[in-house]
């Protein structure tokens, strides 16, 4: 069941980012709207997008192995956290030679490996 709601949420986040453009830049007169349009700029972001999810589903199923495994939440939540970093720091050395870097995707990546790491530990 768990493996079914996984695939189904990455499905259906890969339908949606194929749907959502990028959005559009604004002009910033003031600096608070600036600081707005560049939350929404990375808010609504794909490369953004794809990078929280992945790390989510990396850090995810770490910290549900890891948890199964030892029945330790900090343990997990720990590894699980360092899983999804890893893989997202992994990538931006890669864009370094081969993409576009980005000190924002790590930010990215942080967020997702923490959601996915602390999510996974709620019992319910």
């Amino acid at each position: 069941m768990r493996w079914l709601l996984i695939c189904i949420l990455w499905s259906s986040n890969i339908a949606a980012q194929s749907l959502m453009p990028n959005p559009p830049s604004i002009s910033e007169p003031s600096s608070v709207q600036y600081a707005l349009s560049r939350t929404q700029e990375f808010a609504l972001s794909t490369d953004k997008q794809l990078h929280m999810a992945g790390c989510f589903m990396i850090s995810s199923l770490t910290t549900s192995y890891v948890y199964n495994r030892t029945a330790d939440k900090r343990k997990a939540i720990a590894i699980g956290f360092g899983a999804g970093m890893v893989a997202g720091i992994a990538k931006e050395i890669y864009d370094i030679r081969y993409g576009n870097p980005d000190w924002n995707d790590i930010l990215a990546d942080a967020i997702g490996s923490g959601l996915g790491a602390i999510s996974i530990t709620f019992t319910f």
